[in-house]
């Protein structure tokens, strides 16, 4: 519909009564505190039950302060924290979130950026990867393990006391648009390949 209205628009001749432009003198005050506003979208094929979808994020989040929630269409909904930007920050780096077994994406508020521009499904999962041996589990691999997937967000190989694990964890944000990859082939410094099987963390439904 937007993409419609805007096609129109481009070509329409103004008369001189719509050509005068109207200037907004509440421009400043309606920006303020942006950096506290978020837009996120329910990855469901089934509308689901706002409120209760509401509750459960505050109750997820528990921010110190109260968080509002307005639907601007169907799908998109614009979230405003209470909180300071290092706090909301924060919530968007701990995705995903989930209801009902169900993707909630969200992005922070950009000023001036189209809705139609925030790629909700591009989100970030940890992944574990399996039957990588011992001496490949450094830096550089797990980079190079996680930009084959996708863009790398964080690197996480060692248990909580320190030792090294079996499996080699990545964060990494995807495409949820497309299938889900199930391996990794990774060609050894002897020039065997090792099919490396990929395990996704907290997944959601999807549906391709």
């Amino acid at each position: 519909m937007a993409d419609d209205i805007n096609a129109l628009l481009k070509n329409l001749k103004f008369s001189e009564e719509e050509s005068v432009r109207v200037i907004s003198s509440n421009i400043v005050t309606n920006y303020q505190g942006f950096e506290a506003w978020a837009v996120g979208k329910i990855m469901a094929i089934e509308k689901p039950n706002r409120e209760a979808m509401y509750r459960v994020l505050r109750s997820l989040w528990f921010t110190k302060y109260d968080v509002n929630f307005v639907a601007l269409n169907e799908e998109v909904i614009f979230v405003k924290f209470g909180c300071v930007e290092d706090e909301i920050e924060s919530l968007i780096n701990m995705m995903p979130w989930l209801f009902d077994n169900c993707l909630f994406a969200m992005l922070p508020f950009v000023k001036d950026k189209e809705l139609e521009t925030y790629e909700f499904n591009i989100s970030p999962f940890w992944l574990r990867i399996y039957n990588i041996p011992l001496e490949y589990m450094d830096r550089q691999i797990a980079m190079d393990v996680g930009k084959a997937i996708g863009e790398l967000v964080a690197i996480d190989w060692k248990d909580r006391n320190g030792g090294w694990t079996e499996i080699m964890r990545l964060k990494v944000k995807i495409n949820v648009s497309n299938p889900l990859r199930r391996v990794v082939r990774l060609l050894g410094r002897n020039g065997v390949e090792m099919v490396c099987a990929i395990k996704y963390e907290r997944l959601p439904a999807f549906c391709y």
